[in-house]
C-alpha cells in the first residue's frame, strides 16, 4: 500500500471529529481498504497537524463503531467487515431527531414496505422456517400474555434478514430500533392477537410472493401504529 498523506487540519471545530472525517474520506477515496494498517498515532498527528490526543480519541470512536481494530503489539487496522455486534450509532441519531408523526410514518411506510417486498423475492427455505417458528411462538403467547416490542422486533428483523442484503439489513436495524421503541407494551393498547394474526398473514403472503397481500397487511399495521402515536405527547403532530 502506498504511503498515506492525510490533510492538515486547521479548522476550529472539534479536532477529533475532523480526524475521524479525514480517515473516513480516505476510506471513501479508496486510499484505505479493509485490512490495511494505519500509520502510528504520532505519524497521523504529524500529517494532520493535530495533537496525538485528538487522533487517539478519533481512533477510539472508530473502534467502537467497528471501523478500526487495534491489535496488541501490531497496531491499528481497518476492519474487514462490520460484525453483527457492532455498535450502531445511526439508531441513536435517528432517536434524537425531532419526532414528527408525519415524518416517522412516511419513513416507515417507505422503508419497511421496500424491504418486505425484497424479502418476498429473496427469502430462502430456512428464512421461512425461522419465521414460522416465531409466528407459532407468538400465536401461543398471545393466548395468555400480551406481546411486546421484543416480539415485534424479532419478527420484523427476521423479515429484514430475509432480504440477504447487508446494506439494507444494517440500515433496517436502525429503522426498526426507532420504530419498535414507540410501541406501547400495555395489553390495553397493543392488541396481541391482532399482531400475531398480522404476522401469520404476512408470512403467508411472503411465501406466496403476494405483493398486494403484503401491502394490505402492512397498511393495517402502519395505520394502527400511527393511531397509537397520536396519544403520545412527545411526538409532534404535523400541521400544514
Amino acid at each position: 500500500m502506498a504511503e498515506l498523506a492525510f490533510k492538515s487540519l486547521k479548522q476550529k471545530s472539534k479536532l477529533s471529529h475532523l480526524v475521524l472525517e479525514n480517515i473516513k474520506n480516505a476510506l471513501m477515496a479508496g486510499d484505505l481498504h479493509p485490512g490495511d494498517k494505519l500509520p502510528s498515532l504520532s505519524v497521523l498527528a504529524s500529517q494532520m497537524n493535530v495533537g496525538i490526543s485528538s487522533v487517539r480519541e478519533a481512533v477510539k470512536m472508530l473502534e467502537v463503531l467497528d471501523i478500526l481494530e487495534s491489535r496488541q503489539g501490531e497496531g491499528t487496522f481497518v476492519s474487514n467487515g462490520i460484525s453483527s455486534r457492532a455498535f450502531n450509532a445511526q439508531s441513536l441519531q435517528l432517536i434524537l431527531m425531532p419526532r414528527s408523526i408525519k415524518d416517522l410514518v412516511e419513513f416507515r411506510r417507505m422503508y419497511e414496505t421496500a424491504f418486505t417486498h425484497l424479502a418476498a423475492e429473496n427469502a430462502l427455505r430456512g428464512d421461512f422456517e425461522k419465521l414460522e417458528e416465531i409466528v407459532v411462538e407468538q400465536e401461543e403467547k398471545a393466548k395468555a400474555a400480551p406481546l411486546n416490542e421484543e416480539d415485534e422486533w424479532k419478527f420484523h428483523f427476521c423479515v429484514l434478514e430475509s432480504t440477504h442484503n447487508p446494506y439494507i439489513i444494517r440500515m433496517g436495524e436502525s429503522m426498526l430500533e426507532l420504530f419498535l421503541s414507540t410501541i406501547p407494551v400495555s395489553a390495553e393498547v397493543l392488541n396481541s392477537r391482532s399482531i400475531a394474526e398480522d404476522h401469520r398473514n404476512l408470512l403467508t403472503f411472503l411465501r406466496e410472493k403476494n405483493i398486494a397481500g403484503i401491502d394490505r397487511v402492512l397498511k393495517k399495521s402502519f395505520d394502527g401504529w400511527e393511531q397509537r402515536l397520536e396519544g403520545f405527547p412527545f411526538y409532534e403532530k404535523f400541521e400544514d
